[in-house]
This record gives structure tokens, C-alpha cells and sequence, in this order.
């Protein structure tokens, strides 16, 4: 933990839904995994861990949202990802045995499982199966961070800015959705996903706005017509 932390426990929950590496292991796996696992809660704005910090902890997000961030070469926040329910988030540091390569912060009132590496890598020694779910984990967001740098290097900010949306929207709903979409997240914040200026970015959410593509709200953006967004031929 650093400095700056601030994280409150609460008493211990059961994670036992929600879940992404758990869904349909065995009740005993839940259970084991539960007994292992501290639950905790944060507030907005809070840091989870810092970049530079020791990985010893794995932690999975029962409610809220994280942001993954770090910071690029002039000193400008780079978001890397944000973490929904269910996800599970520190884990690539702590299993390859480095500190932290990556900031943790929370983008509202968060409620957190953490387990401690050792006890994790119990957890994978006595239910063989998770090291596959988690091998399958990894991969699926290694083939999300490429296909983000690609959108960033080879497409401009207006098709930035479109697939982020695409993306957050699929995210916020589960599939991809008819009906309006509420992506909570800053103008900023989406800046800094898809590596444009704050002005750039803007300029085109305006433009899909005056498009009658999405609605600019206060730290979010609706999506009111979806279909609009996945046409490569709006304007």
C-alpha cells in the first residue's frame, strides 16, 4: 500500500456470483476462494495501488469501477483500461514478480475482493482448471491492449474516438446494443484512452452529437442511436 491509500475494510463478503474466472467452478472452489479473499471497500478517487508499488495482491472488482492507468513520456495520464464488476485487475505484476507497472484508481464508490499471491497461487495449485481460466483471461486482454494500440497508431482521432465508444458501450451493456447507452466516462478520460487531445476528442464528440449519435452529459456520454455509432459512414 502507498501513502496516498486509503482503503477500508468491511466485513467479509461472499463473492460467490459475478465473477469471471470463478463462473462455473465448483461450489467448493467459491468457497475456498472466499475464505482466502478480503473484502474491501474505497472511495472515488482513491488508489488501489501506484505504479512502482510491490505486487503481492490480486484483486477481482465486485462493484464499481477502476481505472488502469500509467503515464506516457511527456507525463500525461495514458488510461489503459477501465474495470467493470467481475473483472479481475493486478494480476500480471504480481505473477511475473515485478512492482507494479500500472496505477489502480477508483472511478467511483468501489467494493474490492483481494486475495495475496501466495494464497492465489494455493488457489491454482488445488483447482488445476483455474490456471486455465486465467491463462484464457490474460490472452483475451492481451488481443484487447493490441487491438487498442492498432486504433490508436493507424486510425485518426474521429475513428479513435468511434471504436473507444463501440467498445465502452459493448462493455457498459454486455452486447452490442439497439437501445441508448449510458458509457460513463469523461471527456477527458476518453482523451486519454484513445491518446488525442482533450480538444480533438471533443471536437468529435460534438460532432457525433450534432449527428444525433450520442448526448454529451455531465462525466458520461449517451449513446441514443448506437446503430449511427457502428456506421463507418457517419458524419
Amino acid at each position: 500500500m502507498t501513502e496516498i491509500e486509503t482503503v477500508y475494510e468491511c466485513s467479509r463478503l461472499s463473492f460467490t456470483g459475478g465473477l469471471e474466472l470463478l463462473n462455473g467452478m465448483s461450489e467448493q472452489a467459491v468457497h475456498d476462494f472466499n475464505t482466502m479473499v478480503r473484502t474491501t471497500k474505497c472511495r472515488c478517487g482513491e488508489w488501489i495501488f501506484l505504479l512502482g508499488d510491490p505486487a503481492d495482491s490480486i484483486y477481482f472488482l465486485r462493484e464499481g469501477r477502476i481505472k488502469i492507468t500509467a503515464s506516457g513520456e511527456d507525463g500525461h495520464e495514458v488510461l489503459h483500461k477501465i474495470i467493470g464488476p467481475g473483472e479481475i485487475f493486478g494480476d500480471m505484476s504480481s505473477i511475473l514478480g515485478i512492482p507494479r507497472t500500472k496505477s489502480a484508481q477508483a472511478l467511483e464508490p468501489s467494493v474490492l475482493c483481494e486475495i495475496r499471491l501466495k494464497d492465489f497461487e494455493i488457489l491454482l495449485s488445488m483447482y488445476p482448471e483455474l490456471s486455465l481460466r486465467l491463462l484464457k483471461s490474460l490472452g483475451l486482454r492481451l488481443k484487447q491492449a493490441e487491438a487498442q494500440l492498432v486504433n490508436v497508431i493507424c486510425n485518426d482521432v474521429y475513428c479513435r474516438v468511434r471504436q473507444a465508444l463501440i467498445d465502452l458501450m459493448i462493455s457498459e451493456s454486455g452486447t452490442a446494443p439497439d437501445r441508448p447507452v449510458k458509457i460513463r466516462i469523461t471527456q477527458q478520460d476518453l482523451a486519454n484512452l484513445i491518446g488525442a487531445s482533450r480538444q480533438k476528442t471533443s471536437q468529435v464528440l460534438k460532432q457525433l452529437e450534432g449527428s444525433s449519435v450520442l448526448r454529451l452529459m455531465y462525466r458520461s456520454i449517451l449513446v441514443i442511436a448506437p446503430h449511427k455509432l457502428r456506421n463507418q459512414n457517419v458524419t
